[in-house]
């Protein structure tokens, strides 16, 4: 890794490189979409873009979450334009065609002159929204854009294996004051791959580029004999730092909160946190009390846009008497967040420049930010050989 260098500035400003990123990697992972917090009744339904796709999610009658192509095969429109909630079947918007919760085509009025024309006007074709695999993980969907991704078990086990010490089982998004779930997001003007380095890979940054770390003198995470005080996780899709918690309680400051914690010894805290990354575009900070989720969306070359809320123990999400600290946790990763946009947009822009070609790599800091890269690489070319 001495003589390694990272990935040229093409692969950060290009859009036919980015256009090559949607093709082979993001059409070919399993990717995060949206929080299933974000549908929480039967005949929700969410439109949204992911990948330049139009997808709607619906939650369904018999309460499963599926994802569909946004799109009506007849007149070629959004089945949904905006979002909906508690709907006995979905109504589209141009030519008025009626499809049951599951994306089933049940009537299209007029469409051959008469009221009540039905699927058997089409004559063996098919009207039915077009579903895209998916499934549910902690409190996300999960999509497979092109449904050959491998199983999705394979992908989220690395989570479930970090996340060993915690209960997963009953997490819910922290509410407000209405109950109305946080979540929130941004728009930064950065590549996707810039936001995914400087998340958790990029370790080194944290003590100049955050108020909290540069006030803490555990930062940076290495003692006085210069050692790592973090042990780096990578295990598949997953790349993360793992670092026992005590030895971070003045940079965090989380034994006195008010919630209940979520680990599986009611009498004991997890011994460790993390700040990590599911490849390609889930974030996760996870501590005792509570895990900070943030799902980013690549929309150009120079675009990024996240989407991000924190999880908790179901009781602790909603308790009346918790609505300040959740809010508080809120503005705290709110802070950090414009922190590091300032940051990654400032590197997006230098990328622009002739003199930015390719960046070096520190041996003792960058291994991950190194695996990242590779990660990347590794999948276009594994994608495109198949081609």
């Amino acid at each position: 890794m001495t003589e390694a260098r990272t990935l040229p500035r093409q692969a950060f400003t290009s859009e036919a490189f980015f256009e090559l990123e949607m093709e082979r990697l993001f059409s070919r992972h399993w990717v995060a979409l949206c929080f299933t917090r974000q549908l929480s009744a039967p005949g929700d339904c969410l439109p949204l873009e992911f990948s330049g796709l139009p997808l709607l999610v619906v939650q369904g009658d018999d309460g499963v979450l599926r994802v569909f192509h946004n799109i009506v095969p007849y007149d070629g429109c959004l089945a949904v334009i905006d979002p909906v909630q508690g709907q006995a079947e979905i109504v589209t918007p141009y030519h008025g065609w009626r499809y049951d919760l599951r994306g089933k085509l049940i009537a299209m009025p007029y469409w051959d002159g008469y009221e009540h024309s039905n699927p058997a006007a089409l004559h063996g074709r098919s009207g039915d929204l077009v579903e895209v695999r998916s499934d549910t993980a902690l409190g996300i969907v999960f999509i497979d854009l092109s449904g050959a991704a491998g199983l999705f078990g394979v992908q989220i086990e690395p989570l479930r294996k970090l996340l060993s010490e915690y209960r997963t089982d009953d997490l819910d998004i922290g509410r407000d004051a209405n109950g109305k779930p946080l979540i929130d997001g941004e728009d930064l003007a950065t590549n996707w791959k810039t936001h995914y380095e400087n998340w958790a890979v990029n370790v080194l940054h944290e003590g100049f580029t955050h108020e909290i770390y540069a006030e803490s003198p555990q930062i940076p995470r290495v003692n006085a004999a210069g050692e790592k005080t973090y042990v780096e996780y990578i295990d598949g899709a997953l790349m993360a730092l793992s670092y026992r918690e005590r030895d971070f309680a003045e940079t965090y400051a989380l034994d006195d909160l008010p919630l209940t914690h979520l680990g599986l010894d009611p009498d004991a805290l997890p011994e460790r946190a993390f700040i990590g990354s599911l490849f390609p575009n889930l974030h996760m900070a996870v501590f005792p009390y509570f895990i900070h989720c943030i799902i980013a969306y690549p929309v150009s070359a120079g675009r990024t846009r996240t989407l991000r809320a924190q999880f908790y123990d179901a009781a602790s999400a909603s308790h009346p008497d918790y609505t300040e600290v959740r809010l508080e946790h809120q503005q705290e990763f709110n802070q950090a967040g414009l922190e590091d946009a300032r940051i990654t947009e400032a590197v997006q822009k230098a990328r622009r420049s002739p003199v930015c070609t390719q960046q070096f790599y520190s041996p003792f800091w960058d291994n991950m930010h190194y695996h990242f890269s590779n990660t990347v690489l590794n999948a276009l070319e594994r994608h495109g050989n198949n081609d």
